[in-house]
This record gives structure tokens, sequence and C-alpha cells, in this order.
């Protein structure tokens, strides 16, 4: 028991008392570990996994990050360097969207203002790799500091950790905020238990920080795992504390004060998610999902894990083969039953082999916690495959997010801690051996399981395993048949690596039980056997992710083609327009969903998740499938949004289109008829909801000389028909821009950009109303005569967000800052252990 301010504490990891023998005798047997260590082999490992990017120069964009992380990450970087301030309004895409309403991404994560410095490509890989290195640097603060374990053990928890596939698997999807949450996860375990430990209101405040870091990665869906994870934790502490003293008055104080801090911690971070809160329920197009009742048990739980990734968690081949090693490989893929798998779940072998070994050498409280939580998170995690899925989706908030198997990494995470407490365990009884016969018992466990996978070895080698499942568990196998069939070598070889690698355990085990290896021998061997597991697992992930990267390097991405520079070119001498790739619609193009956004050409449609939905609804969806009707290309669309030039595939005749440049790339064409981004209309119909996208798109509308509005025009608002002038664009930014408008009457000024309420105008200096026109555009009320109109975009949620932020960081910094200074003033032997 450890003592504070008087009250006895139970410490997290009880291990057994050494005597000043017994601590003397350790030395020889267990090596000194210098602190700085680990951290240097966990520098080590990262650079040797993420070789290609630190030696070969190598990018680490995984598929999503291509498809938009790094878009909008570059769209943010230019754009802070060009105009040294953040972006509120990204217009590149899909009309427009807000910039920090529609989660951009990490936009306010501390290592993301190294993008202010660094290429976004090269960012991205300095990012994944960090992350990796900080998982395990975490880990062994959370080991040693937290649960109070020696150094090699927390080494060891570090490593499987750091190196888990649940983890390192994420650089290929790029699923780079999962990965950023999952690094923290422990972390917030560790400041968690420091705060119920020392019981100061600085400790509390610390915490209120480490859970706002993980709220600015902008991945919510796994903040909110992590908050589940430490909440359990701190409730089981609070336990623990109440039955050692019986004091409800302390343990009450210490829930009230874990949730204040939780709060402040929310708050902290409230510029980074309560901007996005209106927007997400009320303008993008997830709103309308969830009005169509698109949401849902079955929504939710797509992407659950199923039977065969929890056998995945043994032999991470059984799922199959879908990585390649080399160009010209082609994968067997992938048998399971998600509809898409880019990531594995798998946590390693060594720290599972360990787990019923610990349950016979040190049943803690501890350890049948994280047992529980391991448990929890798989069963949470298979959401659909199991009856228990219908209880959790009862679970506020839980409703709001798919892909339950998100929460994999506390499995992965409670994992790694059994097996260091397990190593722990292992060490503290070749250091002071003790009566019993718990080493026989453990060698037994360990035999057997060698022994159990040996025979699935020799059962999977003879296509044995694969039936039997196919019979039991996955009888609708059907057309996934033939590449379960071209797995089964691979497969095979999988349950062979598991033997071997449980006999390589048991042996050590057997040896230094035995009195043939010492305590630190024993150690390092079991930090190299699973180190050496998961690397094999991981990286194949890793080489996949790097070869994807050498096939784009001269991707239309990251490098300007011919047809790309010529509607710069256009740009450049002043031209304001859209362009629309027809290629993906007949799936034939060589550009990708935000190419052309990522060279600053604003495209019609695009690649985000959390576009406008008006605008999405005007273009036919995910693609414009609107520019295509059954008698072929409709120019209607292009019209109506000022998509001024298409690119398709191949020649076509049509009186309406101009050819611009034939390329390799396809051929750039002019639409004659499209209206430009902003001019004048006398007319008005009032047309509201989605009957104004029915009329706008009807060939007897004519959007050139009439708007169609939400609502009548305000009472002290005129237009007249017959309205004519010009419009000359005088400054354009992203979120601001200039126009000279000469009107020879009253008339609205059209604007074919989304509309959204943060969007304020004035017209000489006097605010103006902006209204909605068009279904999804904006509309301004202009006098006759010459006038300056100006748009600014004011987002008063963001403003509210960044002061409740700031107010609230400034706050938990000075406290922590005043208990800092308060310590530098007490003896060391006064302050809390």
């Amino acid at each position: 028991m450890a003592r504070k301010r008087g009250r006895a504490v139970p410490k997290p990891a009880q291990k057994p008392a050494r005597t000043a023998a017994g601590a003397s005798a350790l030395a020889p047997r267990v090596p000194h570990l210098p602190a700085w260590v680990p951290a240097a082999i966990y520098a080590a490992v990262t650079v040797l996994l993420f070789r290609e990017f630190f030696f070969g120069g190598t990018s680490m964009l995984g598929i999503d990050s291509m498809a938009l992380s790094y878009f909008a990450r570059n769209f943010y970087t230019e754009f802070v360097q060009s105009f040294h301030r953040m972006p509120y309004w990204n217009p590149l895409i899909y009309g427009g969207l807000p910039f920090v309403e529609g989660m951009h991404g990490d936009i306010f994560y501390p290592p993301s203002l190294a993008l202010f410095f660094l290429d976004a490509r090269a960012m991205w890989g300095w990012k994944m790799s960090l992350h990796i290195f900080l998982a395990g640097v975490f880990t062994y603060v959370w080991l040693r500091r937290g649960l109070g374990l020696d150094r090699l053990p927390a080494l060891f928890g570090g490593l499987v950790y750091m190196l888990g596939t649940d983890l390192v698997s994420l650089v290929l999807p790029g699923g780079d905020g999962k990965l950023f949450v999952s690094a923290l996860a422990p972390l917030l375990f560790w400041l968690t238990e420091r705060a119920v430990c020392r019981r100061r209101v600085a400790d509390f405040a610390i915490f209120a920080l480490g859970l706002a870091l993980v709220l600015f990665t902008s991945h919510m869906q796994a903040a909110y795992y992590v908050v589940w994870g430490v909440s359990l934790y701190f409730l089981f502490r609070v336990w623990q504390l109440w039955r050692a003293d019986r004091d409800a008055r302390r343990a009450a104080s210490l829930v009230g004060g874990l949730a204040f801090a939780g709060v402040l911690g929310v708050a902290a971070a409230a510029v980074q998610f309560l901007p996005p809160l209106e927007y997400l329920r009320e303008y993008s197009h997830r709103a309308d999902r969830a009005e169509a009742g698109e949401r849902g048990y079955e929504w939710s739980s797509t992407y659950s894990l199923n039977a065969e990734e929890i056998v995945q968690l043994v032999v991470p081949e059984f799922v199959g083969d879908f990585t390649t090693a080399s160009p010209t490989e082609q994968p067997p893929g992938y048998w399971g039953r998600n509809p898409l798998k880019l990531n594995s779940e798998y946590a390693g072998l060594v720290p599972l082999l360990l787990i019923p070994v610990l349950l016979l050498l040190r049943r803690t409280a501890q350890v049948w916690f994280f047992t529980g939580l391991a448990l929890l998170a798989l069963l949470y995690g298979l959401a659909s495959s199991t009856p228990l899925g219908r209880l959790f989706y009862l679970i506020p908030g839980v409703s709001l997010f798919r892909s339950w198997s998100i929460v994999i990494f506390l499995f992965g995470l409670s994992v790694a801690t059994l097996g260091a407490i397990g190593a722990q365990a292992l060490q503290d009884w070749l250091v002071e051996p003790r009566s019993g016969d718990a080493p026989a018992r453990a060698r037994r466990v360990l035999w057997i399981a060698a022994g159990v996978l040996g025979l699935l070895a020799l059962l999977a080698s003879a296509g044995a395993v694969t039936d039997i499942w196919t019979a039991v568990f996955r009888r609708d196998i059907g057309p996934l048949q033939p590449v379960l069939a071209a797995n089964e070598s691979y497969i095979a070889t999988g349950f062979w690596i598991a033997f071997g690698l449980s006999l390589a355990v048991a042996g050590t085990w057997h040896l230094a039980s035995r009195g043939l290896l010492t305590a630190g021998a024993f150690l390092f061997l079991l930090c190299f056997w699973a180190a050496a597991d998961l690397f094999r697992a991981g990286r194949p992930f890793v080489v996949e992710t790097a070869l994807r990267n050498q096939y784009a390097t001269g991707a239309t991405l990251f490098r300007e083609d011919q047809l790309i520079g010529a509607l710069r070119q256009v740009q450049q001498a002043g031209g304001v327009f859209r362009v629309a790739d027809i290629g993906p619609l007949v799936r034939s193009s060589v550009y990708g969903h935000n190419d052309f956004a990522a060279h600053g050409v604003e495209q019609l449609g695009g690649h985000h998740g959390n576009e406008m939905g008006r605008f999405r609804n005007l273009i036919g969806g995910d693609l414009p499938m609107r520019l295509l009707s059954s008698q072929g290309l409709d120019l209607r669309l292009a019209d109506v949004t000022n998509t001024e030039y298409l690119v398709i595939p191949g020649l076509v005749e049509d009186p309406n289109l101009e050819e611009v440049l034939r390329t390799e790339s396809g051929v750039l064409y002019r639409s004659r008829g499209a209206l430009p981004r902003a001019y004048l209309v006398g007319r008005t119909e009032v047309v509201p909801g989605e009957a104004a996208l029915e009329r706008l798109l009807s060939p007897e509308f004519d959007a050139r000389t009439t708007a169609l509005l939400e609502e009548p025009l305000p009472a002290d608002v005129e237009v007249r028909a017959g309205a004519a002038g010009a419009v000359e664009w005088i400054e354009r930014e992203p979120d601001r821009f200039t126009l000279r408008v000469s009107a020879d009457r009253p008339a609205l000024l059209m604007v074919l950009d989304n509309w959204y309420p943060a969007w304020q105008a004035t017209v000489d200096g006097r605010a103006t109303p902006v209204l909605r026109a068009n279904y999804t555009f904006r509309a301004v009320p202009v006098p006759p005569g010459d006038h300056t109109v100006t748009f600014r975009y004011e987002p008063s949620d963001l403003r509210t967000g960044a002061l409740i932020s700031i107010t609230v960081l400034t706050l938990l910094i000075g406290t922590i800052l005043v208990q800092a200074i308060r310590d530098g003033r007490t003896p060391r032997d006064s302050q809390p252990a």
C-alpha cells in the first residue's frame, strides 16, 4: 500500500515486496536498462518499419489520404502560407463548403502545425511514423509510471502496442485520425491513473488537456471509445479506493473531479467540434441521409468484426492476403464478410499466450479489469455478429457512428497491458523464486498452446481448417470460394508461423524456469519474439503503401499535366469557372476524385464526405450523374452550375461544346451555354425545397433571367424584369471576394456558390441579406447604378468555439503552471509519489 496524505492507496500493480538481499540479487539477473533505451529502441524499430520513407524518400499517403486527406491538408497548407490565416471556406469542390464546420481533418491538432513548414506529402510520412513511435513511448510510460512495472516488461508492452497490426495497418487505408487516437490512448490512461493517485487540481487539469488533445485529432468516433475506456478504468480505480477505506466522500470527490475535468477537456476542444454541429445536422448530405432513413442499426453496424476476424487475432493470415510484395504480384485477396477490408486487427500472439499464464500467476483486480475491457471491446467490435449488438446500439451516441470495429485499439491496448503484466509476473518469479508449481503450470499452458497450434497447422496444411470453417461458420461463402482456395497455402503458412512462435515462447520460458536463462535474457527474447511476429504482420501494409505511392509519383494529384495546366492558365487570366470530368461516369478517367481541386481548379464534384447536401442532390450524388441522360451528354446541369469546362474521354459532336484541347488524358471542351459565376437577373419565382431542384433543371426554366427563391423577397426589396448590366471581379479569395456591379434597374446579383448562413454581404459598405436562390446558390439585391459588393464569411460558431477553447486552455495551463511553481518551492520528499 502506498501512503498519500495519511490514507492508504492501493497500487495498480501488486508486485511481491523485495528484500534488500533480493534487490541486490536482481542486478546480475535483470540488467539495468537506462531510461533512454526504450525510446531509442522504439525509434529504431519505427525507422526500420518505415525505411522506404526515411531512406527512400517515398511518401506514406494511404488510399483515403490520396482520395481526400492530401487535398484537404494541401489546401490548408497553401492557404496559410499565402494568406497567413486559417481558411474559412473551401471553394474547390461541390460548389464550396465550410472549412472548419465541414471537418477537413486534424486542422487544430498540434502536430499538424508542421504543415506550415513541410510539404503535405512529406508531412504525412512524418505524422504516421511519429505516432507509431509515440504509441510505444506512451504505452511504456503508462506501464512504467501508471502500473508500476519494471523497465523490461514495460518495454515489452510498448513494443507490442506500437507494432500491433491494428495500428500499423492503418497506414494503408490512410486512417491517420484513428492512428493518432490509438497512439494517445495509453497516455490518457496514464493521466487518469495520475489524477486518481495524486488527486490534485493540476493533475485533473493535465487529464483535461490530454482529453482535449485526443479531441483535436478530429476523429470523434475513436475519441468516443477512448472516453469509454478511461471512464471505465477510472470507475474501477475509484472502486478499489473505496474498498480500501470505505471513504464515500473521497470516492464522490474523485468522480466529481474527473467529470469536471472531462467537461473542461471537451470545452478546451470546442473549436474543433462546436462549429460542425449545426452544419452536419442541418446542411451536410449526412442530414439528408438521416431524414431519408438511411441510418439505423444495419447502417451503423456495417464493417463490424466477424468470425473470420476473430481467428485473425491469432493467425493474421486467416482472412486472406490483400497486400502485394512487388509491382508484379497479385495477392489472392480477402475472403471475409466485410464489403471492404484494408486493415488488420492482429494485436500479437505472444501477449495472447501470456494471458492464461498471467491468470495462473497473478490474478489481481487489474488483470481482471483489462481482461474484461479486452472482451468488451471485442464484443462491441463484433456488433451485428452477436445478439449483443442491439444492446450496444442503445448506448447514447453509438447510433451516430459506423464501423464499430474502430474500437479494436482498446482490445490491442488491453492485450499489450496484460502481456506486460504477465512478463512482469514471470520476471518476478525468476528473480525471486517461490515455492509452488506455478512455473510448471505455466510451462504446461505454453506447451499445450503450442501443441494445439501445431495440430491446427497440420490440419491447415491438409485444407481441413478451411473446409471445417466453411461447413460450420461460412456456408454462404459462395463466389468467394475461389478466393479462399487461392489463400489455402497462405493460411497454412500463417498457422505454421503461429506454431513456431508458440514453440519459441514455450521453449524460452522452459529454459528460463529451469535456470538456463537469466531473467534479463528471458525478457529480451520475449521482446524479440513479439516484435518479430508483429513486424512481419504489419510490414506488408507499409510496403503496400510505399508501392502505391511510388506508382502515384507521376499522378495528376501531384503533377500538373497539360490539360490541368490549360485550365490554370484560363484561371490566371481571370476566368472563374468549374470543370467536370465525364470519365468516371463512363468508367474511363485518368483523374482522381480531387485532382483538379488539388491544383486550385474548382470542380463540379469531388470527394469529401461532408459536402453540402443540396449541391450533392443537384449534381446527382457522389458523381455528377445528371450530366448524362438516356440520350447521352446533358449540359443542363453544367450550364446552371457555371461548369464551363468538361473533360471527356473521347471526341463528341455537340454544337453547344467548343473543343479547347486534345491530350492523352482526355479532350477538354468548353460549354458555350454555361452561366457565369456571377450575373444579374430581374425576375423571381418562389419555389421552396426540393421542388426548386426540379424547376431549376427543367428545360422550361430560364436561369439567365429568373431566380428561384425559398421565400418571397423582403418587403423593402424589389427587382424589375429585364435587368441588365455588368459584373466584374475585383478581388477573390476563398472566403471573401469583391465584385463591381453595374445595374440598369433593381436586380438580384446571382453568385453560383453554395449558400450558407455564415456568408455576409455588403453593398457599398451597407449590409444586405444573402438569399438562398436556385436551390443551393446565393443572391443579393442590388439597386440600379454602380456598386461595390463584398462577400465575407463570418463564422460565429467558429469564433465562439475558439473563444471557449482559448479561455479553457488558458485556465488549464495556468493551473498547471501554478502547481509547478509550488512544486518547485516544495522539498522533493514532501511531494506526492
